[in-house]
């Protein structure tokens, strides 16, 4: 009976370290040097950017883009979207101060560094949100002690919880031996 509630909670903390390592990964901020191509200003409503086969059944709002080169192959596209108050909390109402940031930087073919969360999935056309631009200096580092910080608490925590579930589940020797 402990084997198989040992296991049963091995795949439950699996599952739960998996889940939440992709929500940190989606919501914890990611920093990134690199060359602005362009800006742009579409319309969208919440199935994406408005266009032909996506007719707009829903309100609209203007969703800005910023078109970005790593290099040579490696091209990005980054929405541009206020979070306001909502979720996730990084209070974000200066959009159009960011595209304009954007805008700057990419007609001087200066490198950006750009702070964004969220992942690029094209089929669903869902782009990672930038949150900050700004001029790129020499040497500058992408690494995030935030970001980080937060994996490592995360794992941790699964850590703590596996070794506990491993504890609670062991075989415990047999008291009641005759003698």
């Amino acid at each position: 009976m402990r084997r198989k509630l040992r296991n049963f909670g091995l795949a439950l903390l699996a599952l739960l370290a998996l889940s939440g390592s992709a929500l940190l990964d989606y919501y914890l901020p990611e920093h990134s040097i690199t060359t602005i191509t362009g800006v742009e200003v579409k319309l969208a409503d919440k199935d994406g950017p408005v266009s032909r086969q996506n007719p707009p059944d829903q309100p609209v709002r203007d969703m800005y883009l910023i078109y970005t080169q790593h290099a040579i192959d490696d091209v990005r596209v980054y929405r541009n979207e206020d979070t306001g108050w909502g979720w996730p909390f990084y209070f974000k109402f200066d959009a159009s101060d960011v595209q304009a940031t954007a805008n700057a930087l990419a007609n001087a073919r200066q490198p950006a560094y750009l702070t964004s969360y969220g992942w690029r999935i094209n089929m669903l056309s869902l782009y990672p949100n930038v949150t900050a631009v700004r001029l790129a200096t020499t040497g500058e580092s992408t690494w995030s002690f935030f970001r980080w910080f937060w994996f490592a608490l995360w794992f941790a925590l699964l850590a703590a919880a596996g070794w506990g579930l491993l504890r609670v589940t062991r075989r415990q020797p047999d008291d009641t031996l005759p003698g």
